[in-house]
This record gives C-alpha cells, structure tokens and sequence, in this order.
C-alpha cells in the first residue's frame, strides 16, 4: 500500500475515480499461471478432458484461455479458417501496401503517442467531435491489451460478471487473473464490473444503443466499471456509428459523475479489416483521467509501425466498408439456406448482417464430427464446445461462394444423421 506522503500517495479524489489502483494485489492463483514442478495440476481429470475431447492446437489449456484462429498454420491442405469471425474479404489493400511501406521505418522506434494514427482513428470513429473522443481514446496491441488494462487497472474493485456466458471469453480470462469471483448478473449480486460483447460473439445477439443503455442503467448498481466490445458492430452497416455507444458521450458522462459508473467502449479492429496478425485494438474512457491512469501501467510501443501504418490507410478505404456491407449479408443469408436445406433440424442464431453463423446441430457427437470432417477439408471451424461449453454447436465464419461450398460438401456425411 501507499503511505500517505510518498511520491507516489495518491489523493482521495483520484482513489474514488479509480477505486483499482486502491485496492491491494490480489493474492495469486492457478488461473493464467504455470503451476509449480511436481504439482498434480497438469494431471487433473478436467485438464485431461479438455486435451482429449478439443483440437487446441498452439493453446496451453493448463494455463490459457482458447480462442479460435490457430489452426490455419498446421493444416497441409489448408484452404480457409472458418473458425475465426475475420471479413472474409482479407485486409483493405491499401493498408497493406502502406503496412508494406513500413518496412522503410523499421530502424525507428514508433511513435510513442502513436500519432497521426491515433488521432485519425479518432476522427473516423466520430467525425462531429473527433477532439473529445482522441482525449478520451487508447490504442493497444488488440483488444486483448486494453481489456487486461482496464480490468487491472481501471476498474472498481468486485466480483465480475457477463450479460452472456457464451460470450468472448478474454473478459472472464482477465477478470479471473486479477482475482475476481465470477458471478450472475442479477440485482442480489453487487459486483465491481460487468463485461458486455456487442453483438455477441459467439450468439450473434445484437442490442440497439437504446436498449443497452437501459440494460446498463437497470443492470449495474452505483460504483461499477463496465466494459462494452463493439468490435462486430461495424457489420451494422452505413448506420453503425450512431448505434454504438461512442456517440452517447453525454449518457456516458453523466452515468459516471451521477452514479460513478464508468462505461468503456472496446474495439479490436483486427476483425474488420482482417489483420489479426498485426494485433489492433482501442478503448473510449468516460473521461481523459481514465486514460491518463491507464496509460501509466501501459508498456510503451505497444503497437509498431506496421500497425500504425496499417490504421492510418484503413480509416481512410471507404469502399472496403461499402463491399462489406453489401456482401457480407448476401453470402450470409446464401451460406445459412444452404445449411438448413442440407440439415433441416439445424438452428442458425445470429444477425443477418454478421461475419459468422452460429448453428446448433442439437447433437454433441454431430458437431464434434463436424469439427473434424471440416479440418480435414482444410477448413476449420469453431467447436462451441471450446470456451462457451456448448458442445453441440459450431461456428461458421461467412466466406465466398466457392470456399463456402468445400465446407458444405465435407459435411455432407453428416446428411440424415
């Protein structure tokens, strides 16, 4: 703890803010960490399970937290990872000829405050004030960096909870690392901080701004921190900016200095513009101390000039969005019909705009088969039963015409059963 005095004590005023940086260090635990030489950990039967019953592939289970996306580097005969909720269209070309230029600055350190980039994010996420949002605005390496931050650190001390269970499950990895107890997010339960993915990944549901601001409202009692990933907003379409939360500045401002609920809107900009490689992600605070206090647990360069050269030319490819927009749905809808005429007891969940399909084949031994048949076609899909504990469903990421049909005829074994 800080005594009172120190060059480090910090006044009242900012404590109450940010009741994280207050709290003392949560005592170790398995979670996220390796266990000790000799320790039975590795050995237990839910471990075993897991590695027996999943194609992890690159992932520890005994101290990671799976995600998809790690299978394409392994497959001999790879055509296209399904798995993953990536545009299928692949990274706009001109951030990659600019990612490309990059390599002319490699001797240089990049931009420690991450500029011109970070600004003109700014801008593109909301032109009417892009000054108020820069002040309020962090980049990362990915999502997955601010998530940890802001968790660790910008957070009200609590258990933790999540509007969905089957949900991306970095928010829950990060909340367990930092000690947290998960809970349910009911009115008995008073917890620090709440984590809402929007639209759900991997369900597909989708709240209007509307609607999730009176779900925070109802939901979250005074002194809570929640998190909310608009990173799969973006599929909305031209609309998209005034449905997200970054355009309600005013609500976010006056929930916090009212009740003390601080509101931060997540993006990782990996899954629209395809670049997962290069890691992307941006966190919008309630107010600029909100940044100034995670910025000082911040490692500096988190993001290269790859990256940053990357951004500067996405924000700027309007039409990488309009080809988006308006294939994305048509192949959707196209790869769903197909589906359901192929296996008619099939439910597909999910927004008709969306990257992916969310399907529930109502059998764990047809799914788990599913898994296999695809990867063996050289195109992976995700095991519902991998993370979100929902084994008989898979996720399918929307893709072309011609890789679209590949999947389908591997799973035509698994027609009539």
């Amino acid at each position: 703890r800080v005594s009172p005095g120190s060059p480090t004590h910090l006044d009242q005023a900012t404590l109450r803010k940010f009741p994280a940086m207050s709290k003392p260090a949560a005592e170790p635990t398995s979670i996220g960490m390796c266990p000790p030489v000799g320790d039975d950990t590795h050995n237990t039967p839910k471990i075993q399970a897991h590695k027996s019953g999943w194609d992890c592939t690159n992932w520890d289970l005994d101290t990671q937290q799976p995600h998809g996306g790690q299978e394409w580097n392994t497959i001999p005969n790879f055509l296209e990872d399904f798995s993953v909720t990536t545009n299928f269209l692949g990274p706009p070309r001109k951030a990659l000829a600019a990612c490309a230029g990059a390599l002319q600055h490699i001797e240089h350190y990049p931009a420690a405050n991450f500029e011109p980039a970070h600004s003109e994010l700014a801008a593109w996420i909301q032109p009417h004030d892009p000054a108020d949002v820069s002040a309020r605005m962090m980049l990362g390496n990915g999502a997955s960096e601010l998530i940890d931050l802001v968790t660790r650190i910008g957070a009200h001390p609590g258990d933790f909870t999540v509007r969905s269970e089957a949900q991306y499950k970095e928010y829950e990895r990060a909340a367990l690392a930092d000690g947290r107890t998960m809970v349910a997010p009911t009115s008995e339960n008073n917890f620090g901080i709440m984590a809402l993915v929007n639209p759900c990944n991997p369900t597909g549901e989708y709240f209007t701004v509307e609607r999730m601001k009176k779900y925070i409202e109802d939901t979250c009692s005074n002194n809570t921190t929640v998190l909310v990933d608009e990173s799969m907003q973006l599929w909305l379409g031209p609309g998209w900016r005034e449905d997200s939360l970054v355009s309600q500045r005013e609500w976010v401002r006056n929930l916090f200095e009212t009740r003390d609920v601080s509101v931060y809107i997540i993006h990782s900009w990996t899954k629209i513009w395809s670049c997962p490689g290069l890691r992307l992600g941006s966190v919008v605070a309630p107010t600029p101390e909100h940044i100034a206090a995670l910025k000082k647990h911040q490692v500096p360069w988190s993001l290269n000039v790859f990256a940053l050269e990357f951004l500067s030319s996405a924000v700027k490819d309007d039409e990488f969005l309009q080809q988006t927009w308006q294939i994305v749905p048509r192949l959707r809808a196209q790869t769903s019909e197909q589906l359901v005429k192929m296996f008619p007891s099939w439910e597909v969940h999910g927004e008709a705009w969306l990257s992916w399909l969310w399907v529930d084949t109502k059998d764990t031994g047809v799914a788990t088969e599913a898994v296999r048949l695809c990867k063996a076609a050289g195109v992976p899909i995700r095991n519902g039963g991998m993370g979100y504990n929902l084994p008989t469903f898979i996720r399918i990421k929307v893709a072309s015409s011609e890789k679209t049909d590949v999947l389908l005829r591997a799973l035509e074994p698994l027609v009539g059963r």
